[in-house]
């Protein structure tokens, strides 16, 4: 938690969408599950499971259903009506207060997500979109993460430079990405090498910024 005297400039928090600021585990085990028995394919486990919650939907077609014609694979997830799983999704704990504080002392807030446009409906769920000045999903990237283009487009859009903003993730793709766009990353929830800050708790992100008082 040093250099409050670097982090005086920063100006926005862009932000990872699944398990930053939701819990999405169980929508996408529940949700992928559905597909994976549609197709008769069996369920990944371990760390092949993983790239369920880092892969956008184009990129999960060829590691998991490149047996079946792509079409077909995307209309069937179409088809599916999202809403019903929203209920296996949490927000994460101090999300709202530290999106408060932040739009509060001037922050500018943006999501950068490997996924699909069901990121809407979520923040519609929960009632934060408004807190955002820039949210990207796969959709709108013709790279995605672990590629540095997401990150660079939301520095972009936000109209900032590089330095002056913070990019907070939770996976390795998420330190790759930040490292190849040069800015700094904080690791949330878990201890991958190469990020520049660990948090537990979205709460540390005000310290971080140099608000002590927690």
């Amino acid at each position: 938690m040093n250099g409050l005297k670097k982090f005086k400039m920063i100006k926005a928090i862009i932000f990872d969408f699944d398990n930053v600021v939701i819990s999405s585990i169980k929508q996408v085990l529940a949700y992928d599950k559905l597909i994976f028995k549609h197709f008769n394919i069996k369920f990944p486990k371990g760390k092949k499971q993983r790239l369920l919650y880092t892969l956008c939907e184009e990129d999960q077609y060829p590691v998991f259903f490149s047996s079946i014609n792509k079409k077909e694979f995307l209309e069937y997830k179409h088809s599916i009506d999202f809403r019903k799983y929203l209920k296996f999704i949490k927000i994460s704990k101090n999300t709202k207060t530290l999106f408060r504080f932040l739009k509060n002392n001037g922050y500018k807030i943006a999501i950068v997500t490997n996924r699909s446009d069901t990121t809407y409906q979520i923040l519609d769920y929960f009632k934060i979109k408004g807190y955002f000045d820039v949210i990207l999903t796969s959709e709108h990237m013709k790279k995605h993460k672990p590629d540095p283009y997401p990150i660079n487009l939301a520095v972009k859009k936000l109209g900032l430079r590089k330095s002056e903003v913070l990019y907070v993730g939770d996976d390795k793709v998420d330190i790759e990405a930040g490292k190849k766009a040069r800015v700094d990353v904080i690791m949330y929830k878990n201890k991958f090498k190469g990020a520049d800050y660990y948090i537990n708790s979205l709460k540390q992100i005000k310290k971080i910024l140099g608000d002590l008082n927690v």
